[in-house]
């Protein structure tokens, strides 16, 4: 059973890898398919893009519960924390938390940012300290793994696109020292560098977004896209309120036996600074294990 465990969260995320793979650090990211790289405009843009702090102009925290795979007896989950601080002229701070526990199987990563806008170019990068730990079996020691890697990653936007539109850029190198997380260093353990290019366009006349990201992770090739809308949006007595309803996909376009495919959905809502959003994913070739919800918490100070 602790196999088959280990062996859908390594793959609940639609890439081919080992642990440390990211399992859904926001709703909103999520019920978007994933695509985040050319959106980045919140903190836990520190799990997508560094680069993407850069948009964040308030303090905020943020907060997401995931249920993975409803549909089998052991109680998978998957938290994580992210937080932006911004430092006006200096630049932008941020910081990431996940922590992932499966069965005898412990798992957490610390994200730190940081920022810097050069005249509407953004560049960014991520210090990431890796852990995990697993139950011994009877008889036998514990096993633990402590390590590191970075991120580095840009950011361009364009203003006045289509009319009052904003068209924007990112891409990102993630885990580019590709660490052995294998107690013994062995090279098949390494966590493969991946290459990322994502493109977003934001409408705030008609309120909708829409993200476009392209990966390359070895030999696969990951399509993710989603789109937004920002509908019931209203201020009364002073308190603003609206509601969002997103849409995506994610999958491996490459023939590999680890093929895996995700249609996501979700919505979200917002009472002036504090916004709950919701995504489920519906995996595509995994069946009888059920989907996943997740649920977050975000608010601006």
């Amino acid at each position: 059973m602790k196999k088959i465990i280990f062996f859908l969260v390594t793959i609940c995320s639609t890439l081919i890898a080992g642990g440390f793979e990211n399992l859904g650090v926001h709703s909103r990211v999520i019920a978007l398919g994933g695509a985040f790289t050319g959106v980045g405009d919140a903190s836990y843009t520190v799990f997508y893009n560094p680069a993407g702090l850069i948009n964040v102009e308030r303090l905020e925290v943020s907060s997401t519960y995931n249920q993975l795979f409803t549909g089998i007896e052991d109680n998978l989950y998957y938290l994580t924390f992210s937080s932006t601080i911004p430092l006006w002229k200096f630049g932008r701070f941020g910081a990431g938390l996940t922590h992932l526990k499966a069965g005898a199987w412990q798992e957490n990563t610390l994200i730190l940012s940081y920022a810097k806008d050069i005249n509407n170019f953004g560049v960014g990068g991520s210090f990431k300290l890796l852990r995990w730990n697993a139950q011994p079996a009877p008889g036998e020691n514990s096993l633990s793994y402590l390590g590191f890697s970075f991120d580095a990653g840009i950011f361009y936007k364009i203003e006045q696109v289509f009319g009052s539109g904003v068209l924007s850029f990112g891409a990102v190198a993630q885990d580019i020292t590709e660490p052995s997380i294998a107690v013994n260093g062995s090279d098949d353990a390494k966590l493969p560098m991946k290459l990322v290019g994502g493109i977003s366009y934001y409408s705030p006349n008609y309120n909708y977004l829409f993200a476009v990201d392209a990966v390359k992770e070895k030999e696969n090739y990951i399509l993710r896209f989603g789109f937004e809308f920002l509908g019931m949006k209203t201020k009364l007595y002073g308190i603003e309120t609206g509601f969002y309803l997103r849409g995506g996909y994610n999958g491996i376009l490459n023939d590999t036996p680890f093929k895996q495919n995700a249609l996501n959905g979700g919505f979200g809502v917002f009472v002036n600074n504090l916004k709950i959003d919701y995504a489920y994913v519906n995996q595509i070739q995994i069946i009888g294990v059920g989907g996943s919800h997740k649920i977050s918490f975000t608010y601006q100070f």
